[in-house]
């Protein structure tokens, strides 16, 4: 990757890893599932996303060639990690968002990658374990001292708006980041247009995608290079 593009970089560990025992297979699985489910819709886009698989028990890391879609990534994981709650799983991750420069690519073991995005995701993260941060779930740092409260702002909203989430809440919100429409959600999930509509105002679904947007806006032509999808990464 040239060192004049810039991607994303997700960092990321189980909450409350050390208390689960039969759900903690549960909750990896589904975050498997989580990246695997998200990957053909950002293809779309444009955008690789790439996992590292877990280390150090519950630690994993998510790169992202297109950074403009890594907030949609986050919000989607977790959103997948929800939905596991309808089961008496009680899910959720911590995710440290950095953006910035990758200077070292290691597509065979993304965690050993290195660079401003994986530095800055990874002081994202660990900011999140102690301190006044500690009940918070995302952080976003980037490069850009500028954004750095319209980042912190918008991280802030998300976080609280996906805490109070139902899993029937998550499951719509789901389908709702991929496009789908309430009719087609509606039959997905095998339920009345009205519950679909009930479930994703009640989330507030369209803050969701207006904080999405302009997360978006706010980081467009900041040196991404799209031709990075096709250059073997």
């Amino acid at each position: 990757m040239p060192k004049k593009d810039i991607a994303a970089v997700l960092s990321g560990d189980l909450v409350k890893s050390s208390l689960l025992t039969t759900d903690r297979q549960a909750i990896m699985s589904g975050l498997t599932r989580a990246v695997e489910s998200a990957r053909p819709y950002l293809k779309e886009q444009g955008c690789r996303l790439y996992f590292s698989d877990f280390y150090r028990g519950d630690a994993f890391q998510c790169a992202l060639t297109d950074p403009t879609y890594s907030l949609w990534a986050s919000v989607f994981i977790r959103t997948e990690l929800i939905k596991l709650r309808a089961d008496g799983i009680r899910a959720d991750a911590r995710l440290g968002l950095g953006l910035g420069f990758i200077s070292e690519w290691n597509l065979r073991n993304i965690s050993s990658s290195d660079g401003e995005a994986f530095r800055l995701s990874g002081k994202a993260l660990d900011s999140l374990k102690s301190g006044k941060e500690k009940y918070r779930r995302l952080r976003i740092l980037s490069p850009w001292p500028e954004q750095g409260a319209l980042l912190s702002v918008l991280a802030a909203f998300l976080d609280a708006v996906m805490q109070r989430w139902t899993p029937e809440q998550a499951e719509a919100i789901s389908l709702f980041l991929r496009d789908k429409n309430q009719e087609e959600t509606s039959k997905i999930l095998n339920v009345r247009q009205p519950a679909v509509q009930r479930r994703l105002q009640t989330a507030g679904h369209f803050a969701v995608k207006e904080a999405l947007e302009l997360f978006s806006q706010s980081i467009s032509g900041r040196n991404i290079n799209p031709q990075l999808n096709n250059a073997g990464l």
